[in-house]
């Protein structure tokens, strides 16, 4: 057996959902053609290819190997995967409730209902992504993403097709910072992202402890990294964790959406921002992060403040 299906809860946008994490057309690890979803996957050791698709409200996934039959372990790291990738076991029906008590939230809900929290399946890939996006344009991130997946990723070849997964951390543990320099990366993070692969790949910070504790605790672990702040430890909390109740007002986007459609306008800073969201959006806030994400790609919600688009959903 190569595959499994795991049920998922309605309503639940698959497409959109895949899509979530491809921030530009360029995308090298995340790929989604045809109405599947595919990622090269390193599970217990194997590197594999991952495909994904959605089929009368469960997901379909199948792992590939160049040789060879895929293990049980391996199955079990795939199937956690998924789980990862696409949230399936989230319930939207209380989030659609919450925004509906809000016009904008309710138009966001609408148009982009089903739609997940897309996540990283590795702590180490969430953290790297983050740290690579901290204060540049989110192209330019990417585009050192990719350069830093074609350098140190391993490569699997399924049906006359090269994929790259993204680089492990005990890969880049072994690295310098200076070895990941000539990719444009600047000194600060490479140092922050080699340390990062370091701390995961010594065991100084472990995923699967981390994920029991609250968010403070874990919030305190990473930013104990170095290099790793609240922002990068908000969208971790989000795009690894799965937490809901998060919504990352370090952002200055988010924050710029908040204090334009629900403050009036007014600079409420990243603490009136984080309480104004706790107060709107409760445990759905890193929903109501996403959706804004969403509808800001949509051209539905800017934070051009000559462009105004009320919170009545006009």
């Amino acid at each position: 057996m190569s595959g499994f299906e795991i049920e998922v809860r309605a309503p639940f946008d698959f497409a959109a959902t895949a899509r979530f994490l491809r921030f530009t057309e360029h995308e090298t690890v995340d790929l989604f053609e045809e109405g599947k979803y595919r990622r090269a996957l390193d599970c217990g050791g194997r590197l594999c290819l991952l495909e994904v698709e959605a089929v009368a409200g469960r997901l379909a996934a199948r792992t590939r190997l160049e040789k060879g039959r895929p293990t049980k372990q391996l199955l079990r790291e795939a199937e956690r995967a998924v789980r990862c990738l696409f949230s399936p076991e989230h319930d939207l029906e209380p989030f659609r409730q919450r925004a509906a008590r809000d016009p904008l939230m309710r138009a966001l809900e609408r148009e982009h209902r089903g739609l997940r929290l897309a996540r990283w399946p590795s702590l180490f890939e969430a953290l790297v992504i983050s740290i690579l996006s901290q204060q540049i344009a989110t192209k330019v991130a990417m585009v050192l993403k990719r350069r830093f997946v074609e350098r140190f990723g391993k490569r699997v070849k399924v049906g006359g097709r090269e994929y790259i997964a993204f680089p492990a951390a005990a890969t880049v543990a072994s690295l310098q910072p200076d070895d990941l320099r000539p990719l444009g990366i600047a000194a600060s993070k490479a140092a922050s992202i080699v340390g990062v692969a370091r701390a995961i790949e010594f065991g100084e910070v472990e995923a699967e402890a981390l994920a029991r504790q609250d968010n403070e605790t874990i919030i305190s672990r990473l930013t104990s990294l170095r290099g790793v702040g609240r922002w990068t430890a908000d969208w971790t909390l989000i795009l690894h964790f799965g937490r809901t109740d998060v919504y990352p007002a370090g952002d200055l986007v988010l924050r710029a959406m908040v204090e334009k459609y629900y403050g009036g306008g007014r600079p409420l800073g990243e603490k009136g921002v984080r309480a104004l969201a706790e107060d709107l959006w409760g445990e759905w806030a890193s929903y109501a992060a996403i959706y804004l994400v969403a509808g800001l790609r949509a051209g539905r919600v800017t934070v051009k403040p000559n462009d105004m688009l009320s919170s009545n959903g006009r």
